[in-house]
């Protein structure tokens, strides 16, 4: 037999093929089981984009007759302050206060010493006594001098009787040329004595008035001078502050020096600045005898509206507030933000500040989507009583009608025909309210 051109294969080699082609099989086997579940498989559902809604707060609308506040930024001022000065130059003998301190009415705030004082005082009395003295002489005087002038006008009228008769024996040459000018020197004397006295009545209106406008003059001196003993002793004019104090116990201060400054504290007022839109309401208002009332945010001072300065700019013009009620946090140059309640405005709607987008518009909720409202803001609301927090707008809108829905949350992407939910509140829960909470 011849042997076969085909080469037989050992058992080694036959071991190694079969270790080879086992795991391809395996593999093989197991792509066709994956690819034959896959294709008998039930197709999965496709599924359906649903549109989201964006979860915000809401409220009703309730419009009603409100009290709009307008928020100003106003410096406290004091126009009736007061600069104490020395009247005379004195020694300060004492300073019983310090600046800021605050006073009563009546309080010694800066005394002088009273020794510089008096002797102006004295001096002052001493002339007033010696020309109320000078009047009395002249009185006596003038009353001596009309007793006096009775018996001159004798003396003259027997001097010209004895003149006569001395002409008379002279003409019949019983007496002698000389005695007749004797009796004639005589007479000359009596009259002009008389004159004398006539001339001194006279004047005495004329020198008594002199005398009585020179001691109306002492006494104003005495006036002053007593005035300027009783400054000596400085005391507060009111209830109020002291300012800046310049001097101290021992310092020598000249006339007029500057010893301390006051401010009472009815004097306090808050200056404003009103927009030029509002400055016509608030005329109106004052005219009316209703000044509009205000409160200071830092302090909660309350304050009313009192005048509008004669002076206006294109922003507006000046306020001056006083203070119902000052107290002693109230200092020159304090600047403080007042809430000033104005005259009350129809059909305003209270709304929180995250209701409003920008300056002039709200979103409404119609049938769950966004409706942009145009709105017209009139200023913060507090309540009617001014006690309410800050976070409320007043606002006024012709398309806003009592029961429409507004979202009170602030959404970045807010816009007209944006789908909404919100919770129920409790009226709505149990069925006395509006629509149930959307899901």
């Amino acid at each position: 037999m011849q042997p076969s051109d085909t080469p037989t294969r050992s058992p080694r080699q036959r071991h190694w093929l079969f270790r080879f082609l086992l795991p391809l099989l395996i593999l093989a086997i197991a792509i066709a089981a994956f690819l034959a579940l896959k294709a008998s498989r039930p197709d999965a559902p496709q599924p359906t984009p649903t549109e989201r809604a964006w979860l915000v707060e809401t409220m009703l609308v309730e419009p009603a007759t409100r009290h709009p506040v307008l928020t100003l930024h106003g410096e406290v001022a004091n126009p009736d302050r007061l600069s104490i000065n020395a009247p005379l130059s004195a020694r300060v003998a004492a300073v019983p206060v310090e600046d800021g301190q605050s006073v009563t009415e009546g309080t010694r705030l800066v005394e002088l010493d009273r020794r510089d004082f008096e002797p102006a005082l004295s001096r002052a009395k001493a002339n007033l006594a010696d020309l109320e003295a000078q009047i009395r002489e002249v009185r006596a005087q003038h009353e001596s001098d009309r007793q006096a002038l009775a018996l001159e006008q004798q003396i003259v009228e027997n001097a010209e009787t004895a003149l006569s008769r001395t002409r008379n024996l002279q003409g019949r040459n019983l007496t002698s040329q000389a005695d007749v000018d004797t009796a004639r020197d005589t007479l000359s004397q009596a009259r002009l004595a008389l004159n004398t006295r006539r001339e001194r009545l006279s004047t005495f209106d004329a020198r008594i008035a002199g005398l009585e406008a020179r001691r109306d003059a002492a006494e104003a001196d005495v006036m002053a001078a007593e005035r300027d003993l009783e400054r000596a002793r400085v005391a507060a004019p009111a209830d109020g502050l002291v300012g800046n104090v310049e001097v101290t116990p021992g310092a020598q201060v000249g006339a007029n020096a500057t010893l301390l400054s006051f401010y009472p504290w009815s004097g306090f007022e808050l200056r404003a600045l009103i927009p030029s839109t509002r400055v016509a309401v608030m005329l109106e208002a004052l005219r009316a005898g209703n000044p509009p009332q205000a409160r200071a945010r830092e302090t909660d001072a309350a304050l009313e509206l009192e005048r509008i300065a004669a002076e206006a700019s294109g922003q507006g013009a000046t306020g001056l507030f006083r203070f119902v009620d000052p107290n002693d946090s109230l200092r020159t140059g304090q600047v403080l933000t007042i809430e000033l309640e104005m005259p009350a405005i129809d059909e305003a709607v209270a709304i929180p500040h995250s209701a409003l987008y920008g300056n002039d518009h709200v979103y409404r909720i119609d049938e769950e989507r966004l409706e942009r409202v145009q709105v017209e803001r009139l200023g913060e609301y507090r309540g009617d009583d001014m006690s309410g927090d800050n976070g409320t707008l007043l606002v006024r809108a012709p398309s806003l009608s009592p029961g429409d829905r507004l979202a009170t949350t602030q959404l970045p992407n807010a816009v007209d025909g944006l789908k909404v939910r919100w919770e129920a509140d409790d009226a709505e829960s149990d069925g006395t309210g509006g629509t149930e909470a959307t899901e």
